[in-house]
Order: structure tokens, then sequence, then C-alpha cells
């Protein structure tokens, strides 16, 4: 039998020297095949044989590697005409469900649908009407698809396919897990599509009773088309009286003869296209209607997942309670201890001045060197001062005075806060001392230098740390959960939607990042109520503005996450690659702990580009300084000019075909 139609009734879909290599593996190996239009083609096989990567490549989902592949009249190698034919083709990949969104219902799966392809809200719901009463779905409408049994999620899908009424409709193994009844059923909607409305139909099947009912069968063997015909031709042709003996038959010449091909090229160039379906419509480049759909779907799965919605929300929030009261550097109530060997009125006035301040705890004197170092070592005292003999004898005579401080070095930072706290002290109690003696003449000609602090006059962590934390965790939620909404549909094979729909992707990107978006925001406001009202930091510029730079901030940090989930396949790489290349710039070279002026080389670099840089200082300048915008507008310029950029990076890494 000729691998080509030669029906007269044109072709849907023609394959030229086809192949396709998973590395040193080949799935198609040299294919040559017509689809005629307005028929059943049935493709049968053993597991592995290649049906599926032929499918996905008639149905432009994945990327050819070798030959070509015309379909609806052009060439699927062409972004164009792949853009173009897509209303006209439906893909239902293998899988039980594997092209539905579990947590949405019924209903919503195929309004998902649709919306895609541009139907309004009475065409939506006629569609729906139509289609599940046609496939017994009527009475299940709010129940979700993750709920379904098999052949109800198949009927489903098949919907979904249905809803834009294409000419071509390719189902892989469609009926593989389902029961009989409801693959008899599955099998009576295909003959009605066919029969009554001319679609034609690609399909793959395990079930040799199933393969009898296509107009045209096709034995596939080794990546490579056997034979290809009516059944009962094939059977004629082999002499046996059933479909299956015929195809054990081939199966075992095939299995001894390495050189059986997939037919005649010239044959398969020799069908006319009299009746060819329709040609495909010219697509807008850019569909509001179809971001909007994904957006819609994203924020339906979100409402229905407590978990990501909670985390979207509530995340940051969490995370600002534990950094606004775990990093604090402000040094009060630390313990400390003294080893007094002067045992004197001096020296006992000078430790209740340290032991009445706000900064430290008195502790149970110190015996001896061996005392503090065991006492430091096990954490009870952070600070151990020890006054030498003759202290009281050098006050009185107007000596230097000296004493000794022992402060834990285990956190540098603290340990000098300490050590700046324990001088200014020193320096009181002897100045205090001075005027009691009556020697303040003798102070009065001595130079004195008064610090005062701007913005933070007390020298307080929090209004220090909460507007340098908001950015950071601003950053790090927002673009995990971007990554995340990308990666997953990767994982549970949703992703073919995206392949097979008009959807561009920039479509794709912006539908996924607009519930985030909102939700980041949303977040946002939580957290500059905490802020204020919680940890008591004021909020002395314009609110405006900084709700502006909020939002563009978690714009750019949805795009980031978008842009690095072009390269990732799995959620945990994910949620791994999108905290680290997001946080460890945000931290590091952003200014949050040095400022950006004083980095080198590489880390001056990022600093200079990275959004958190320009969201930090106005953080900063609007919470501590009371700037408002004609303060601040240089820092907008960056965050505006990231959005566009990154999401184009986006668009360019993501992949509208599977390789």
């Amino acid at each position: 039998m000729s691998v080509a139609a030669a029906d007269g009734t044109g072709s849907a879909a023609r394959l030229s020297g086809v192949s396709l290599n998973y590395g040193k593996t080949a799935a198609l190996a040299d294919i040559t095949l017509e689809i005629p239009a307005g028929r059943t083609v049935g493709f049968i096989g053993p597991d592995g044989v290649g049906k599926s990567s032929l499918f996905s490549l008639v149905s432009g989902a994945r990327k050819l590697q070798a030959g070509t592949v015309e379909v609806l009249g052009g060439d699927m190698a062409d972004a164009g005409h792949r853009r173009a034919a897509c209303p006209l083709i439906a893909y239902m990949p293998q899988g039980l469900g594997k092209n539905l969104y579990p947590t949405l219902s019924v209903a919503e799966n195929i309004d998902f649908f649709a919306r895609l392809f541009g139907h309004d809200r009475g065409e939506r719901r006629r569609r729906i009407a139509e289609l599940t009463e046609a496939t017994g779905l009527s009475g299940f409408l709010d129940r979700p698809a993750g709920k379904l049994s098999g052949g109800m999620k198949q009927k489903l899908g098949l919907c979904c396919a249905l809803v834009h009424d294409p000419s071509l409709l390719i189902l892989d193994e469609p009926t593989t897990g389902v029961d009989p009844v409801a693959r008899d059923g599955f099998w009576r909607i295909l003959a009605e599509l066919s029969r009554r409305d001319g679609v034609t139909i690609f399909i793959s099947t395990h079930f040799m009773n199933e393969a009898e009912r296509c107009d045209r069968i096709s034995l596939m063997h080794a990546g490579k088309v056997l034979v290809t015909g009516a059944p009962d031709e094939l059977d004629a042709e082999r002499g046996t009286a059933t479909l299956e003996d015929a195809f054990i038959g081939w199966l075992e010449e095939a299995s001894g003869d390495a050189t059986l091909g997939s037919g005649a090229p010239g044959e398969a160039a020799a069908a006319t296209a009299s009746a060819a379906p329709r040609p495909p419509a010219r697509q807008r480049r850019f569909d509001l209607r179809r971001t909007f759909s994904y957006s819609n779907r994203e924020a339906l799965e979100l409402r229905r997942d407590p978990i990501r919605l909670t985390l979207a929300l509530l995340g940051s929030v969490i995370l600002m309670l534990v950094m606004g009261y775990g990093l604090s550097f402000d040094v009060e109530g630390l313990n400390f201890a003294v080893l007094d060997r002067d045992q004197t009125t001096a020296s006992r006035d000078y430790t209740m001045s340290i032991a009445g301040s706000r900064y430290f705890n008195e502790r149970e004197p110190l015996s001896g060197y061996q005392d503090l170092d065991r006492r430091m070592r096990a954490g009870e005292i952070s600070l151990a001062i020890e006054i030498p003999p003759g202290f009281a004898r050098s006050v009185a005579r107007g000596d230097d005075a000296e004493i000794a401080a022992w402060i834990d070095g285990a956190m540098p930072s603290r340990g000098e806060t300490v050590s700046g706290y324990v001088q200014g002290m020193h320096a009181n109690w002897l100045q205090a001392k001075a005027r009691e003696a009556g020697l303040s003449a003798a102070l009065a000609g001595r130079v004195n230098v008064e610090t005062r602090f701007r913005y933070n006059p007390d020298v307080k962590s929090l209004p220090a740390i909460v507007p340098a934390v908001i950015p950071v965790l601003l950053m790090l939620i927002p673009a995990m959960l971007a990554a995340l909404s990308v990666v997953r549909e990767k994982e549970l094979g949703s992703i073919v939607n995206f392949y097979v729909t008009p959807t561009t992707r920039l479509e794709f990107l912006i539908g996924k990042q607009l519930p985030y978006v909102l939700l980041s925001t949303a977040s946002f406001l939580i957290l500059v109520a905490l802020a204020v009202l919680v940890f008591g930091v004021p909020l002395r510029g314009s609110f405006a503005v900084l709700l502006l730079a909020a939002i563009l901030y978690v714009t750019a940090a949805t795009s980031i996450g978008l842009l690095i989930s072009s390269f990732m396949r799995s959620q945990i790489a994910a949620i791994f690659g999108t905290a680290i290349l997001s946080m460890l710039p945000a931290v590091s070279f952003s200014g949050m702990i040095d400022p950006v002026s004083s980095l080198q080389g590489f880390g001056r670099a990022i600093g200079e580009i990275y959004p958190t840089t320009y969201f930090l200082t106005i953080s900063r300048g609007t919470f501590s300084k009371a700037l408002g915008f004609g303060d601040l507008y240089l820092q907008f310029v960056p965050l505006v000019l990231t959005v566009p950029i990154v999401l184009a990076a986006a668009a360019l890494a993501l992949r509208k075909q599977e390789r």
C-alpha cells in the first residue's frame, strides 16, 4: 500500500523526509507521509516507536530537526504559519488530562481555552453548553478536572480541543487508561465529528478494534511508517483474517529487515489538494484577551491552592517579622560582669553607672580570669569589665584612670558597638567625677566634639533595617512565584497548551505575571503597615511615591523570575535558582550592607544595574528622609527600563516549541 493519500480529497498535512533524534537515539527516521483531509487517520504500533514525536511535530509543539512538515498548506518550520494555523489545529497530548488544569472546574477549563481563541462571553457559554451536552459532561460543570474519572478527563480534553472548531484534530492515545464503555462513547463522538463536520482526525491507539474504525491506518515500528492504507485493503494485501494478524506479520518482517521504510516519496507528493481545508487566517501579534485568559486562569488556581496563595500574600510578611525581630544590631540588655580588683566606693559607683544604663544587665561578679573565660564561652556574658587596683586613687588625683573591657567578638559589628558604648560611658563617668571634684574649669579648655545623627537620631536598628528589608523580600518572593508559575506548567505538561495555541510569548508571560504583581503589591501594603504599626518605623516621605516605586519594582522582580524560568525545567531547580540569583545581588551588591559606590569590579557592575539598588534608595529616602518624587525621580528611570528589557529577554529565551 502507498503511504500517500490517493483518494483525491486533498491533504491536511504532508511530511517529507522527517527525522528526529533525542541525543543519539533516533525517534523518527526519514518519514514521508500524507494525511488526507476530512478523514480519520489512525496510527498504531508498540510503545516507543515515535508516534508521540510524530504527532508533536505535526501539531507544531516540537521543533523540526530534519525534513519538512506542511500542515494546512504551509510549512510548520515557519513561525508565521504556525501562528496563523494554530486556530485551525487542536492537539491532545498523551496522558490522562495532561492538557487540563486540575484545580479548575470542567466549565472553567473549557472557558480558558475558549478565551485563548478569542471567543466572547456569549460564544463561550454557548460552546460550553454544546460540548458538555455532546460529551455527557453537562452534569459535572462545577467538578474540578482533577476529580474526574479517566474517561471523563479525556472527554473534557476533547471539549477543550474542539472549543474553537478546528479543522485538524490530533489525538495522542486519547483512550489509554479509559474503560471500554467510555472508549466506545469517545469514538462515537469522533465519528460524528468526521462525518458531520469534516474534521480531519489524526489519532494514535493501542487498540486494534479502534484502529479498524479509522478511514486509514498506519503501522509504525522503530521510528518508521511500515505501511498505510484502509483497514480492509491491508487485510487483503496480507491475506489475513484479521487486521491484528496482518500487523503482526508486518512487525515480524520489520524486525528482521531494517531496510523497510515509510513508502515512496513520489507517491506522497502525488495527492491533489482539490478539497484542502480552509487556509489559516491572519492572527494578531498581541491580543489582550489571551493575556487576560492566562491571568484569569492563574488567579483561579491561586484561589484554590491555599499554600501558594498564602506564600504569595503573606510569605514576605512572615519573613519581615522574623527579620525585623531577629536582625537587630541594637545593643540593649546585654549581660555583663565585673572583675573588681579595687573594691572601693569609686569602683562600685563605676559598676553601677554601667548597670544603670538600658544597654547592659549586671550579673554575678567575676572571681578571676578562668571564671571570665568560662562564662563568656558559655554565652552567659557578652562583656567583662576589669577594674584594676588603685582605680579610685587615680580618679581622685585626676590621673588617667584605665579599665579593661573584655568583649565577645563572635559578632564583630555588635562587638564594635559594645566597645563604643563602653568608651562613651567611661568618658562620661570620668567627666562627672571631674565636675564633682571641681575640675570642670580644666575640662572647659579642651576641644569637645558633639556628634548628631540625622534621620535616625537614636541610632536604632529597626529604622535602618526595615526600609532595607522590604526591597529584599519584594525581590525574593515575587520572583520565585513567577518562576514557579511557568516551570510548574513544564512539569505538569500543560505547557503544551502554550505551544499549540495562538498565544504569543509576551501574552503568556504577561498573563502569568499580572496576578503576582497584584498580590505582591498587596503584600507591599501589608509590609508598610507592619513597619509603621508594629515596628514603629515612621514613614516620613510620600507614600504615593513609595507605592508607585513598589509597583514598578515588583513588576521588575516578577520579570526576573520569568526570565529565570526560561532556563529551568523543575520546580526545585526554579526555587533554588531564583533564591540564589535574586537574593545574592539584592543583599550583597545593592547597597543594603555597603554603598554601591564603595564596591569594585563585578560587584559594582551588578549593583549599578540591579533594580534593588534603586528601590532601596527610594525606600530609605521615603521612610527616613521625608523625600518626595522631586528628590527621587532619577531612581525611577532604571526601574522603568528594567521591566521591558527583562521581559523582552524572557520572551526571547522562552521556547514556543519543545526540542
